[in-house]
C-alpha cells in the first residue's frame, strides 16, 4: 500500500508541474496598462486627479477626479493643486519606515476620506467572457505630513461592466495607523469571471476620520488570466489515477490469494 501511495504523490506532483509550466505564459500577460505608474508625463511627483493641471492626464491609463498624488523616487513633495503635499516619512524627519513599493519606483497616494478622494479608474480590454482572471496588486497607509491623529485605510477594489454596474468586489483588511505612522506594504489577489470583453478596474480608497487626512497607497497592479492546466496535463492527471487504482486491485487480488 504504501508504493501505491508514492506513486499517486508522484503523478499528483508531474501533473501540477506539468500544468504550471504549460500555464506559465498564459497567465503572464498583464491586461491593464502601466500598472507600476511608471509612465508619468510629469518629472516629479504631483497631483493628477483629472480635475488638476499640469497632473491632467499625465499618468497613462488611469483617471480620476478625487485627490491623488504620483509620487517619484526621491521627490517627496507633490506640489498638487495646495502648492505642497508630503506624508509623513523619512525624509521630513519621521523615521515610522515609509519607502516605495517592494517593486520600486513611482507610486499612488489617494485620499481615504471620501469626502476628498475618489475612485481611481482604468478601462481593461481583451478579457474573454467567463474567463477567470486574477487581479494582483500592492498597498500601503500613510497619513499627510503636519495632521494629528490616528488613522484607518483599506482600498475597495471592483470591475464595473459598461452599465456601471460592479460585477465583482473585494476589500482589503483595514489598517489602523498611528499618528504619523506608516503600515508597510503588503500583496493582495483575488479573482473574478469577466462578463464583457472590456471592464472599469476600480480602485476606491476607504478610510478616515475626515480631514485628519488618511491616505492609501498602490502600486503593481496587474490582472492576468488565471492559470488553469492544459488538457494534456488532466489526461495525465487521470492517466495517474487509473494506473495507481489498476496497481491497487491487482495487490488487492494478490492478497486475496
Amino acid at each position: 500500500m504504501t508504493s501505491i501511495k508514492h506513486q499517486l504523490v508522484r503523478f499528483l506532483a508531474l501533473g501540477l508541474a506539468a500544468g504550471a509550466i504549460t500555464t506559465g505564459a498564459q497567465a503572464s500577460t498583464n491586461l491593464v496598462v502601466n500598472g507600476g505608474f511608471e509612465t508619468w508625463g510629469l518629472s516629479g511627483s504631483d497631483e493628477f486627479s483629472t480635475n488638476y493641471a499640469p497632473g491632467n492626464g499625465q499618468l497613462q491609463g488611469w483617471r480620476t477626479t478625487g485627490l491623488a498624488f504620483v509620487f517619484v523616487p526621491g521627490d517627496h513633495t507633490a506640489v498638487g493643486r495646495y502648492n505642497g503635499f508630503e506624508l509623513y516619512g523619512p525624509a521630513n524627519g519621521n523615521n515610522n519606515g515609509l519607502t516605495t513599493s517592494l517593486q520600486g519606483g513611482n507610486y499612488v497616494a489617494s485620499d481615504a476620506d471620501r469626502g476628498y478622494g475618489a475612485p481611481i479608474t482604468q478601462l481593461v480590454s481583451g478579457l474573454e467572457v467567463g474567463k477567470k482572471y486574477d487581479v494582483s496588486f500592492e498597498w500601503a497607509a500613510g497619513q499627510q505630513l503636519n495632521y494629528t491623529g490616528a488613522t484607518f485605510e483599506s482600498w475597495q477594489v471592483s470591475l464595473l461592466d459598461s452599465n456601471n454596474v460592479v460585477t465583482a468586489d473585494y476589500s482589503t483588511a483595514t489598517v489602523t495607523n498611528p499618528q504619523g505612522g506608516f503600515q508597510p506594504w503588503r500583496t493582495e489577489t483575488f479573482s473574478f469571471i469577466a462578463t464583457e470583453t472590456a471592464q472599469t478596474l476600480r480602485f476606491w480608497a476607504d478610510g478616515g476620520p475626515g480631514g485628519v487626512p488618511p491616505f492609501a497607497l498602490l502600486d503593481g497592479v496587474s490582472l492576468t488570466a488565471a492559470a488553469v492546466p492544459e488538457p494534456s496535463t488532466w489526461l495525465m492527471l487521470v492517466a495517474g489515477f487509473g494506473l495507481v487504482g489498476a496497481a491497487a486491485r491487482r495487490r488487492a487480488r494478490v492478497v486475496a490469494a
